[in-house]
């Protein structure tokens, strides 16, 4: 997608980004699309492929920060975990453009920061 690859260039591809988390819903969220694609094996080998370059944090030091947001921000659980991330570790994180992100944005930026991978350049 034009997406990914922006996403590729300037954030996968920066060599000022040296590390790059996710969380462990987006690990899940990443097979079971690939699943539906190609079946599970695929699907298994693909994200491990995808996401080599990855560390994915621990649901557990994420879980009470996920909560917090979650009570305060009507927002997927996915994305509060996401977001969770960014905010214990004091870094950026990149979402694509979500209208449920979008509503509550002014607020959340006062906890997080967050980069639209659809406003790069």
């Amino acid at each position: 997608s034009i997406l990914g690859k922006k996403f590729s260039q300037k954030v996968l591809e920066n060599p000022q980004i040296k590390i790059f988390y996710i969380s462990p819903l987006v690990d899940m969220e990443l097979k079971y699309i690939f699943c539906r694609r190609s079946g599970f094996q695929n699907a298994i080998k693909y994200a491990s492929e995808f996401l080599k370059d990855f560390i994915i944090y621990s649901e557990s030091e994420l879980r009470d920060e996920a909560s917090h947001l979650k009570c305060n921000f009507p927002i997927s659980i996915a994305d509060c975990y996401s977001l969770a991330i960014g905010k214990i570790r004091n870094i950026p994180v990149y979402m694509k453009k979500e209208e449920e992100i979008d509503k509550v944005l002014e607020e959340l930026l006062s906890v997080v920061k967050i980069i639209y991978i659809d406003n790069l350049v």
